[in-house]
C-alpha cells in the first residue's frame, strides 16, 4: 500500500481545483460515449461509471478530510449511486492511502515527548486502518496489553476548514456519478458532525460512555480507552481483533440477519434507553468477533438527547406503528420536522414521507438496497409534490443525525438482505415490550437496567 510522506495541506483553492480537474475528465469521458451506438455504447457507458468512480474515490482518499468522509457516507447509500460506483466508494472504509510512519512519529513524539518507540513496548509502522482524519496502529504496552493507537493526520484540521467552506465543491462531486442525488443535505449533515470528530479527548469522553453501558453485553463489545495515553490528536484504546463487515456478506442468510439485528439494536437501543447516539454507522466501524459479538470501534460523531427530545421522537414513533395520521402529523410538527400548515392533505403528506420510517410500518420488513434508495430519494427529491414537500420539511435539532443514521443503517442492512421484526424490536424500546427475539432475550439477561 502506497503512503503519503506529507502532511493534509492545500488551501482552499488548491484543494477546490482537484474536483472541477476530475469533473473536466468525467466530462470528457461521457462525451466520447457519443460516438458509439447499440451495446458498444452501453459498454462505454458502463466504463464511463466504472472509471469516474475510481477517479472520484481515488481523489477522495488522496485528499482526506471532509471529501473522504463525504465519499464514505455516500458508500452507504445503497441504490442512489450506481453498484458499480458505490463499490469503489466503499474502499474508502478501510483501504486509504495511509500517511508514512515518519509522520506517524512525528505527532506521537509532539503529543507525549516521547518517540513510539519508549513510549509502548512494541508499535506496528505498518497502520491497521486509515480513513479520513487519522489513521490506526497496533501498539503494545509496557504492562503487555495490546491496544490499538489512533493518530490524527498532521494538516487535517486544517484541510477540512477548507473543504467545509466549499460545499459547493463536494456537491458537484457526487454530481459527477449521481446528477439525482441531493447531496446538499448530507453536505449540511457533514459540517454538524466533523468537525466535533477532530478532538480524540472528545471521543474517548463518549467512547467511554459506551464501553461503561456495554461492559459485558451479550453481543456487543466497545473497546475500553487508555485516557493516560489519549491528547486531542492521539487515542489509544483496547485493541479487538475481528472480521471486517464485508465478510458478514459472505455468510449464509441466517447468519446476515443476525448481524443486522446486532447493529439495529445496538443503534437503536442506544438512542431509547441511554440517550446516546453513534451517528456514524460505516461498516469500518464494525468488526465482527470469533464469539459472534460484533464490535463498534468509533466514537467521533456522538450526540446526547435531552428527555424532551426523546419523547418526541418516541411521539412520531407510536403514531406511525398505529398508522394515526392525524396524530402522526401533528407529532412531526411539534418536532419541528414539518413546518405547520403546510399547504397538503395528511395523505399526501405521509404517502410521500413515510419511507422514512418504512422498516417499521409492517410487523416484518426485508432491508434490501432498492427499499433503502426509496428511503433516501424520497426524502432528497427536488422535483414533482414530493419536491413540494420537502421544502416544507426542516431538519431540527437530533434529526440531522437521526437522518444520518437511518439512511446510512437502511443502505448498510439492504446489502445484507436482513428479514426482521424491526416494529416490534422498537416496541421494546419505548414501551417495555417483551424482548421479540433470541437476541433482545439475551440481552435482557446482560444489561444493566433496560436491554438493548
Amino acid at each position: 500500500m502506497t503512503t503519503h510522506n506529507r502532511h493534509v495541506r492545500g488551501g482552499r483553492i488548491s484543494r477546490s481545483l482537484r474536483p472541477v480537474r476530475l469533473a473536466g475528465r468525467a466530462v470528457v469521458r461521457w462525451a466520447g460515449t457519443y460516438a458509439a451506438w447499440g451495446d458498444r455504447k452501453r459498454r462505454k457507458r458502463e466504463e464511463f461509471v466504472l472509471r469516474t468512480a475510481e477517479d472520484v474515490t481515488r481523489t477522495m482518499g488522496d485528499m482526506k478530510g471532509a471529501f473522504m468522509k463525504f465519499g464514505q457516507i455516500l458508500s452507504l447509500m445503497s441504490g442512489t449511486l450506481p453498484e458499480e460506483a458505490r463499490a469503489q466508494l466503499a474502499t474508502l472504509q478501510a483501504n486509504a492511502p495511509p500517511m508514512s510512519y515518519e509522520l506517524v512519529r512525528g505527532v506521537i513524539e509532539r503529543e507525549f515527548g516521547l518517540v513510539p518507540e519508549k513510549l509502548f513496548r512494541h508499535f506496528d509502522h505498518h497502520p491497521l486502518a486509515a480513513a479520513s482524519i487519522g489513521q490506526v496502529h497496533r501498539a503494545e504496552l509496557h504492562d503487555g496489553a495490546r491496544v490499538a493507537v489512533k493518530v490524527q493526520y498532521p494538516g487535517v484540521q486544517e484541510a477540512i476548514a477548507h473543504d467545509l467552506s466549499n460545499a459547493g465543491m463536494l456537491i458537484a462531486m457526487v454530481g459527477v456519478l449521481s446528477r439525482g442525488l441531493d447531496a446538499g443535505s448530507i453536505v449540511r449533515d457533514l459540517k454538524e458532525g466533523i468537525l466535533g470528530e477532530l478532538d480524540y479527548v472528545r471521543e474517548a469522553h463518549w467512547q467511554t460512555k459506551f464501553h461503561d453501558r456495554f461492559d459485558g453485553h451479550a453481543f456487543i463489545r466497545v473497546p475500553r480507552v487508555h485516557h493516560e495515553l489519549t491528547t486531542p490528536h492521539v487515542l489509544t484504546q483496547e485493541l479487538i481483533e475481528g472480521q471486517p463487515f464485508s465478510r458478514a456478506l459472505e455468510l449464509p442468510q441466517e447468519e446476515r440477519t443476525r448481524v443486522a439485528e446486532i447493529i439495529f439494536r445496538y443503534c437503536f437501543g442506544s438512542i431509547y434507553r441511554h440517550h446516546l447516539f453513534n451517528g456514524d454507522p460505516h461498516p469500518g466501524n464494525y468488526l465482527l468477533c470469533d464469539d459472534g459479538r460484533i464490535a463498534f470501534v468509533d466514537y467521533g460523531c456522538v450526540v446526547e438527547f435531552s428527555q424532551e427530545t426523546i419523547a418526541k421522537f418516541i411521539r412520531i414513533l407510536r403514531a406511525v406503528m398505529s398508522r394515526n395520521l392525524e396524530e402522526w402529523r401533528a407529532a412531526v410538527e411539534d418536532a419541528g420536522i414539518l413546518r405547520p400548515n403546510a399547504p397538503f392533505t395528511t395523505d399526501e403528506l405521509w404517502d410521500h414521507m413515510r419511507w422514512y420510517w418504512a422498516p417499521i410500518l409492517d410487523e416484518e420488513v426485508t432491508f434490501t438496497p432498492e427499499l433503502a434508495a426509496k428511503m433516501i430519494g424520497h426524502n432528497t427529491q427536488t422535483t414533482g409534490i414530493g419536491g413540494r414537500i420537502n421544502q416544507h420539511c426542516n431538519v431540527p435539532e437530533g434529526m440531522v443525525f437521526l437522518t444520518r443514521i437511518n439512511f446510512g443503517l437502511a443502505g448498510l442492512l439492504g446489502s445484507l438482505h436482513a428479514r426482521g421484526p424491526w416494529q416490534a424490536i422498537v416496541r421494546e424500546y419505548i414501551d417495555d415490550a417483551p424482548p421479540a427475539t433470541e437476541l433482545g432475550r439475551a440481552s435482557a439477561r446482560t444489561t444493566p437496567g433496560p436491554a438493548v
